[in-house]
């Protein structure tokens, strides 16, 4: 069975990102990184690097994943940027063939799910958590916090759900595991994810 260690970016005291609307990059993350968590428990074996408001140094995130010895690393975040006009969503890698492949799976997937965000590609940079982690790995970035629009559209529970599937969906693709609830609806997915957190 395969396996992937998710990690949801910052923690408790680095909020990271905070959206215009006092949305916390960490909490956002977190909730859509447990999610994607229990999407992918029935295919593949997954580790998180948190899963609470907790803070985690990013030589513990790539410690977690490489003693785990993991087939992919996945972390997830939101982006900010000094102009509040920036908007869209992308993918880091470290530029390994694999994780240039994984990319383009959790990218695709993303782009086909929200058809009206601006598709800002995969891209090659040297995070700490990309090139200290023994496995492909890449880092997500879903929207811009620091882009009141998508800040207020990142709030909103039903959009985080779909980001998580996505990603979900793009890390099975990369598996060639082919999910038979990708076709169910919106809010068929919303209740699915409600009843994997007992809500």
């Amino acid at each position: 069975m395969p396996s992937i260690c998710i990690d949801p970016g910052h923690g408790a005291e680095d909020s990271g990102a905070v959206g215009t609307n006092g949305l916390f990059e960490s909490l956002a993350v977190l909730d859509i990184g447990l999610m994607v968590r229990d999407i992918l428990r029935p295919h593949m074996d997954v580790i998180m690097t948190r899963e609470d408001d907790t803070f985690v140094s990013l030589p513990e995130r790539c410690r977690v994943a490489n003693n785990a010895d993991v087939d992919i690393f996945v972390s997830i975040h939101l982006n900010s940027a000094t102009n509040a006009d920036a908007n869209g969503f992308e993918v880091f890698t470290s530029g390994s063939d694999e994780s240039v492949r994984l990319a383009g799976n959790v990218l695709n997937a993303h782009a086909l799910t929200f058809k009206n965000q601006r598709n800002r590609g995969v891209k090659k940079q040297s995070f700490h958590v990309l090139v200290n982690t023994a496995m492909p790995a890449i880092l997500w970035e879903g929207c811009f916090l620091s882009n009141r629009q998508e800040a207020e559209w990142a709030a909103d529970d039903s959009v985080r759900v779909s980001m998580a599937q996505a990603i979900a969906d793009g890390v099975l693709a990369y598996f060639g595991i082919a999910e038979s609830n990708q076709e169910l609806t919106l809010e068929e997915r919303v209740v699915r994810i409600e009843n994997h957190l007992g809500l």
